[in-house]
């Protein structure tokens, strides 16, 4: 588990490094901001994801040492609903944000995860 959790720590830092790099960019090149703003708020999105199915495997994880803790579900609603809610968002505000944004900062989490994780495993 502790494997787990120092891949997951580094997967959060990077996450929180692009987001930054993003917000930077943001303020530095107006022209972009419509983009910028956009992947922010898929980046954002993201995060919640991540934390919420590093939650759920956590506790799975301390299902399998003590028998006492029960998982209450996957959270694949959670998630859903959140991935959801920023397309709803892009939907109704399109002078704000971009669907091409938003669906690459919601991929943010799962493609670093995929390399921290599957690194440490190795």
């Amino acid at each position: 588990m502790q494997t787990f959790s120092s891949a997951m720590r580094s997967t959060f830092r990077y996450a929180f490094f692009c987001m930054a790099i993003a917000s930077i960019l943001w303020a530095v090149l107006p022209s972009y901001r419509f983009f910028l703003q956009s992947l922010l708020l898929g980046m954002v999105c993201s995060l919640v994801n991540g934390t919420v199915l590093f939650s759920k495997t956590w506790r799975i994880g301390q299902m399998a040492v003590d028998p006492n803790v029960r998982p209450k579900g996957t959270g694949m609603l959670q998630r859903l609903a959140v991935a959801s809610f920023a397309v709803f968002l892009t939907m109704r505000f399109p002078h704000l944000f971009g669907i091409a944004g938003v669906l690459i900062g919601l991929f943010l989490f799962q493609i670093l995860s995929f390399l921290f994780v599957y690194r440490s495993f190795k």
